[in-house]
């Protein structure tokens, strides 16, 4: 954490050599993260903590992920990179996950040990039951004698002191015990001098009846399968049915594309067959990994997205998407089985619907979508008596695709909103004929119209009590507070969703510096309750120059100390709790118990850290009270959209 805050350089107080010192810090300590992660996987698939998970897999989909990770460095390294699929082959049912783990670990080892040449995976049908991943390359080759020895832990074909090869000598042993997991095997040809062919067989569909022992597999002769024995806790596959067919290998002309994250397969294809009859292309996303990833690579038109993923909250994809400058124009809209449609429409979403939804809703839905991206002017209504001021706003709003109607009173404002459509309205609070308090209260009373997002502009502090009451709107109205023209700009582009790359250089320039500070933290109370005093230190660097206040307990007693304290003065109220979970006197766990048996903690968001990454870790995190978890070490950014998404608005 420490050495990429260095790296970032916000306050651009080092130089480049410094900085470029901090970047070779982090990278050597990402790379001994990635030796202790690879030996945790060793040990967990070894101990037998990993689960297969079977999911319907797309063989096309499957080689375009993987070509999209492995060209770049093909190109670099001026490889030729080919990919070949038997057109026998189109679904398998296998725990995707761990299936491209394999695949990388191959092909990166194939890239690694080749100069010039060729690198190649073939996806072949074998039978109708079996499925072969052949990963050739022309590389150095492996002798004979040491063929065996290369699928031990810290082994590798270069073996020597002076190897020129780097690596952990892990990937090869990891890719056994996961072949081993989903039910199949390795087999390795390879001649020194002219390269190597590691084929990996996979049953078509996973039966956990056919998942090998590890001493049958560790026994078994490199070319030989390996007996079979059923799986002590198998893992009820998920159907073939569950892979939902989209666009993404026929992507073309000037059609908008639309991306759906969803994990329920059928609910994802009726928004995929609704969207085609409106004309967009599709493209679906099942986890918010995926999410991330196709959204990057894509660059949508609109995304239609749920909250309830597998992996993690949808509402952590819609933060980092709206805090990128390349997706943060994309219009985004929820679908979800919970309601969190405040904390979604604050992060900028355009609209929420709560599941069971009727087909004609989410038509409409895919209509406003459209209707968003035809219209080329945005609107922006200035709720501010000071002409002075409400010009000074205009001129800092306006752009060429941006139109500002100003009024100087609550009546003329509620005038336009009932006559005009608006996708903004920046408000004073001070206003001749009403207040702003009065104002909004008017509007949430108002079931008859559509408001838009809400920036109260004010350049003071708001006292605890008014900041209460404009909590009492936030249930029907989006409220966002800004104090410096930077921040109104940032917030209005968001709402607006203006391409940042697009704005004119001056107002890029003042939402960078908007950024360096964050709104959501800006004098909000974290609690942090850990006893390591390093993490302790990175944590508070990265959340005070955001603008959070930060306070410290060293274990669970302490963390419920400090909220009974809190509790009687409002000023030191705390907004959210980030809690580890193996601490001295009462851990983590128990404290989560505790609090949530208190009535004024019921709704405090709280948030588990922990250094253990076990699949019944979250359940265990979930079931005693945390509305997150996120294992260590910590992701700055994940953390930061973590803290964002549970903040409460």
């Amino acid at each position: 954490i420490l050495s990429k805050l260095l790296a970032d350089n916000p306050e651009g107080s080092l130089s480049e050599e410094q900085v470029n010192y901090a970047r070779t810090i982090q990278s050597s300590g990402n790379d001994l993260l990635t030796l202790i992660n690879d030996i945790l996987d060793l040990s967990k698939i070894e101990a037998g903590h990993i689960q297969a998970r079977p999911e319907a897999v797309s063989m096309q989909r499957l080689a375009g992920d993987i070509r999209q990770t492995f060209q770049p460095i093909a190109d670099d390294r001026s490889l030729p990179f080919e990919i070949e699929v038997d057109p026998a082959v189109d679904l398998m049912e296998t725990d995707r996950q761990r299936l491209e783990q394999i695949l990388k670990n191959l092909l990166s080892n194939a890239f690694k040990f080749t100069e010039s040449g060729l690198v190649k995976l073939n996806i072949s049908a074998l039978s109708d039951d079996e499925i072969a991943f052949a990963v050739s390359d022309t590389g150095i080759g492996i002798a004979p004698d040491q063929q065996k020895g290369v699928f031990e832990a810290f082994q590798q074909a270069d073996g020597t002191i002076s190897r020129k090869y780097g690596g952990t000598g892990l990937g090869l042993s990891i890719s056994r015990e996961l072949a081993r997991l989903l039910g199949g095997r390795i087999e390795l040809e390879s001649r020194v001098g002219e390269g190597s062919v590691f084929t990996l067989f996979l049953p078509r569909t996973y039966d956990a009846a056919r998942v090998a022992s590890r001493e049958a597999a560790v026994a078994a002769p490199p070319l030989a399968p390996s007996p079979a024995r059923p799986n002590p806790r198998p893992t009820e596959p998920r159907p073939l049915s569950a892979s939902v067919e989209d666009d993404r290998d026929n992507l073309g002309g000037n059609r908008r594309l639309l991306l759906v994250v969803e994990d329920d397969g059928r609910f994802a294809a009726i928004v995929r067959d609704l969207s085609r009859e409106l004309g967009f292309q599709c493209i679906v996303a099942g986890t918010a990994e995926e999410a991330l990833k196709l959204a990057k690579r894509h660059r949508p038109s609109a995304v239609v997205l749920d909250v309830g993923l597998p992996d993690q909250s949808g509402l952590t994809v819609l933060d980092e998407l709206k805090r990128d400058d390349d997706t943060r124009h994309i219009p985004i809209h929820v679908v979800s089985g919970e309601d969190h449609s405040q904390t979604a429409l604050s992060l900028g979403a355009i609209g929420y619907l709560v599941k069971p939804v009727k087909r004609e809703d989410l038509a409409e839905v895919l209509r406003n979508l459209e209707e968003k991206l035809t219209r080329t002017v945005r609107r922006v209504l200035i709720v501010e008596d000071d002409l002075v001021q409400r010009d000074a706003v205009s001129r800092l709003l306006s752009s060429g695709d941006v139109e500002t109607v100003g009024v100087g009173t609550a009546a003329e404002c509620l005038e336009q909103l009932k006559t005009q459509t608006f996708d903004c309205m920046v408000l004073d609070l001070t206003l001749p004929d009403a207040s702003g308090f009065s104002l909004l209260e008017t509007l949430s009373r108002d079931t008859g119209h559509s408001f838009p997002p809400v920036i109260v502009y004010t350049g003071r502090d708001l006292s605890p009590d008014h900041e209460q009451q404009l909590r009492r709107y936030s249930n029907s109205i989006i409220i966002k507070g800004a104090k410096s023209p930077e921040r109104l700009l940032d917030e209005v582009s968001l709402f607006l969703h203006q391409v940042v790359a697009e704005l004119p250089p001056e107002q890029q320039k003042m939402i960078r510096k908007a950024r360096n500070r964050d709104a959501v933290l800006e004098g909000r109370r974290i609690l942090i309750v850990e006893d390591d005093v390093r993490n302790v230190y990175s944590l508070t660097n990265v959340l005070e120059p955001r603008g959070a206040l930060v306070e410290i307990a060293r274990n669970g007693k302490e963390a419920l100390e400090a909220l009974d304290r809190s509790s009687t003065n409002p000023s030191k109220a705390v907004d959210l709790v980030l809690m580890d979970v193996m601490m001295p006197v009462m851990d983590g766990l128990t404290a989560t118990r505790e609090l949530r048996k208190d009535a004024r903690w019921k709704t405090l968001p709280v948030l588990m850290l922990t250094a253990k990454a076990m699949p019944d870790d979250q359940e265990r995190c979930m079931a005693a009270g945390a509305n997150d978890y996120m294992a260590k070490p910590l992701d700055v950014d994940k953390l930061l959209s973590l803290v964002r998404v549970w903040m409460p608005r």
